[in-house]
């Protein structure tokens, strides 16, 4: 069992994009900085949401206090998500599919380029 205990601090509504903004407090004393992946978990449990919704964009981390906070974007949709979340936040939160995102997405550009220097 970890010691981190988490607390929501605040929910925000963005019905313009289709998602909530909430941020989220993490208490670790004497512990490491909890995981990406530990907070969307958490959120995704506490919130009642498919945890492939659920998008940490950041956690900020208090010199010597043992605590965090973290910023989260949950959708509703995961197409929205990936239509709307930057190509690094998708890579940091979704592991090894992420990855292959990133390769995609780097492939297609070195074509693009290939392609306007042969014109």
């Amino acid at each position: 069992m970890s010691a981190e205990s988490f607390n929501i601090l605040n929910i925000r509504e963005n019905k313009l994009l289709g998602r909530r903004e909430v941020l989220v407090e993490a208490a670790h004393p004497k512990a490491s900085t909890p995981t990406r992946q530990a907070v969307r978990e958490w959120v995704a449990r506490q919130l009642g949401v498919d945890v492939v919704n659920v998008f940490v964009r950041r956690i900020k981390t208090e010199y010597g206090l043992g605590r965090s906070v973290a910023e989260v974007h949950i959708y509703g949709d995961s197409k929205l998500a990936r239509a709307l979340e930057p190509l690094y936040i998708l890579a940091r939160n979704l592991g090894e599919e992420g990855k292959k995102l990133v390769e995609e997405v780097r492939k297609k550009r070195a074509e693009r380029r290939e392609k306007r220097r042969k014109k």
